[in-house]
């Protein structure tokens, strides 16, 4: 059903605009994952999400144990249109379901810190699929997020300042992190289904009133022949 809803929706789309959604898909993944702990700066939160649609990456996975996450409007510029988020805000220990469901999924769990001694994120093995955890504003990562790592990386700095702003850090690290995977011989691309169920998805937020016109394409029955 879902390939024939596609049509009937894509109809009220441009070939151009299906063209760049095509483009888009062949350069999204979910091998490269972002977590954000307790992000509480709107900016900061809305900063991300771009970079995440900006550098390919579909999920992002937020934690909020102390702060809402919140987004920005004027900083997010649609994008969170485009990207999937995961939030775990109701669970007895928000953070432990969060890193075992990435750790079930297969992930390694990357710590992001200001350490010098830490790996350099140029240096940073892509042979498995890796989600980036970033910690809060103030603090950095907690320190049960720090049990859960499989290792941590920093961005190098030249300067006198010890830390870049979160949002300019995550954009850092998804541009080193997505040109060395998309350029790797990894299995980062997503499968047809993912693809089909993401343009369905894009397709519903594109059209005006898609939820009406997909109404009337289930009551037609026309997807049945």
């Amino acid at each position: 059903m879902n390939k024939a809803l596609l049509e009937y929706l894509g109809q009220y789309i441009s070939d151009g605009k299906k063209k760049i959604i095509d483009e888009v898909l062949d350069k999204r993944t979910r091998y490269l994952t972002v977590v954000l702990e307790d992000i509480y700066h709107s900016q900061n939160a809305s900063a991300v999400i771009r970079s995440c649609d900006c550098f390919g990456v579909q999920d992002l996975y937020v934690i909020e144990n102390k702060h809402e996450y919140k987004v920005n409007p004027r900083v997010v510029h649609g994008a969170s249109k485009w990207v999937d988020i995961i939030s775990y805000s109701d669970h007895i220990d928000n953070s432990k379901k969060c890193f075992t469901d990435l750790k079930q999924k297969g992930y390694k769990l990357i710590g992001t810190v200001p350490d010098r001694s830490a790996t350099n994120i140029n240096d940073l093995e892509t042979s498995e699929p890796i989600a980036l955890i970033f910690g809060t504003e103030k603090e950095g990562l907690s320190m049960q997020a720090k049990e859960y790592c499989d290792n941590f990386v920093t961005v190098p700095m030249y300067g006198f300042t010890e830390s870049f702003n979160i949002s300019v850090s995550a954009a850092l690290s998804m541009n080193i992190l997505s040109e060395k995977i998309f350029n790797s011989k990894a299995s980062w691309m997503l499968s047809a289904k993912e693809k089909e169920a993401l343009k369905l998805l894009w397709f519903r937020k594109i059209v005006h009133r898609s939820d009406l016109l997909e109404k009337d394409f289930l009551k037609s029955g026309n997807y049945l022949s």
